[in-house]
């Protein structure tokens, strides 16, 4: 069976790499893009069964890239988990409004962003 491939979208480099890194260790293939536009662009390729987004990054925010891929036929069923440092309750639930299915607030445990993914998707 072919594993789950999981978009993960970062401007902090090394944040990125340690969650790609540790969905690669537990059986999901994954992709990176530092911002949302990089993030649509890997996806006029690459259809992920899951997207994991921060909120604030440059050229293209997290809520712009939910908008664009819900608004998209062939992406809205996609499911979109953010992962992001803003604390209040506005931001999460302009997100979850906007089609986010989760709200994981920064900083958060790998375990805690592992248990997330595996009750969305299985590898």
């Amino acid at each position: 069976m072919k594993a789950k491939t999981i978009l993960v979208i970062d401007d902090t480099p090394d944040l990125q790499t340690s969650i790609i890194q540790f969905l690669n260790m537990e059986g999901y293939e994954t992709v990176g893009a530092a911002n949302g536009q990089e993030a649509l662009d890997t996806l006029a390729h690459t259809i992920p069964d899951l997207v994991i987004t921060d909120l604030l990054m440059p050229v293209m925010d997290g809520y712009t890239f939910i908008e664009r891929i819900k608004a998209d036929a062939q992406l809205r069923d996609i499911p979109v988990v953010v992962f992001s440092a803003k604390p209040d309750e506005e931001s999460q639930d302009r997100a979850l409004a906007l089609g986010a299915v989760r709200f994981i607030r920064k900083p958060a445990s790998i375990d805690q962003i592992l248990d997330t993914v595996n009750e969305i998707i299985q590898p």
